[in-house]
């Protein structure tokens, strides 16, 4: 399936939000539609369609974006998670892979897994902010993950931490490169942005919106399906995801005036998570203004006036 043909399925209305209050729920919908089998920006476009709430649109775009940091993984119909985050104050200690290469060990603890009820696939950094990623199974032996107590953020989604102990690492389970969070950073705004504008599209048409809406948030769609057509991280991408961060911006303001009157379940949800919606668009500025001060100071390609694009 490609954009225009979900598209069409989501305006003939054969594709359209599922009822999904618990994570089990939309998992079942994720494997219901093979999302994992689709390109990533499908993926994000279709889970961000049948999503119910923004819990449902972050882990279309979150695993849509795992998939552009890690194109040599082997497909997946469940679901991954991109483990790096280690505990600040130092009372759980972060991960160490040690040993030579044939003998490596993962020793422990990462404190945030996305889905971690139902992730079935982990990829850890070595350390925080540090590749190799090692790529393992969750119920590889030595892995142990904790679900903890549902966060007020994204409640429906669990958010649970992992710990290490002394976990055999095999060499082809190394993966990831100096690439792979500058990618990650850059592709998250912007396969979320594109199951959000999903998911309004969607909404708006099963609940008969203004066609300004409809359109509108179509167009966001499109907008961010063409900027990840674009090399990742680049200055193009930087500076034409500001562009799409404002319109969606913009239209979520609509959106959330619309729901409120015609559906109030969908507008508790949605302002519960808003956070979702407006917690990208610092980081999205300075990127793209950072990118348009090296445009400017560049020197001209090849003698000519225009600045290059990188």
């Amino acid at each position: 399936m490609d954009l225009p043909a979900l598209v069409e399925q989501v305006l003939r209305g054969a594709i359209t939000p599922v009822t999904a209050p618990a994570e089990e729920d939309y998992f079942t919908v994720w494997l219901d539609h093979d999302m994992g089998a689709y390109d990533p920006v499908i993926t994000a476009a279709l889970g961000g369609a049948l999503a119910d709430r923004l819990a449902w649109v972050f882990v279309a775009g979150y695993q849509a974006t795992i998939r552009r940091c890690f194109p040599g993984l082997p497909p997946d119909r469940g679901w991954s998670s991109f483990v790096n985050t280690e505990d600040r104050s130092g009372s759980l200690p972060g991960t160490a892979l040690s040993g030579e290469p044939g003998s490596r060990r993962l020793s422990g603890w990462k404190t945030w897994v996305a889905t971690s009820d139902h992730v079935g696939r982990l990829l850890v950094s070595a350390r925080q902010g540090e590749t190799p990623f090692i790529v393992a199974p969750r119920d590889q032996p030595g892995i142990r993950i904790d679900s903890g107590t549902p966060k007020a953020y994204l409640s429906e989604m669990t958010q649970g931490r992992v710990e290490f102990v002394d976990v055999t690492v095999r060499e082809e389970q190394l993966v990831g490169d100096d690439r792979t969070f500058p990618t990650f950073r850059s592709a998250e705004s912007a396969y979320v942005r594109a199951a959000l504008n999903a998911f309004m599209f969607a909404q708006s048409c099963r609940l008969g919106g203004p066609p300004a809406l409809t359109g509108g948030a179509l167009a966001g769609l499109f907008s961010a399906a063409a900027i990840l057509q674009l090399p990742l991280p680049s200055d193009a991408a930087a500076v034409a995801m500001l562009g799409c961060d404002v319109h969606t911006q913009s239209l979520a303001g609509e959106f959330e005036s619309f729901i409120q009157q015609a559906d109030a379940g969908l507008h508790t949800r949605w302002m519960k998570d808003r956070r979702l919606v407006v917690g990208a668009a610092q980081g999205i500025a300075t990127r793209a203004e950072a990118a348009l001060t090296r445009i400017v100071q560049a020197p001209p390609a090849g003698g000519g006036e225009g600045k290059p694009w990188s």
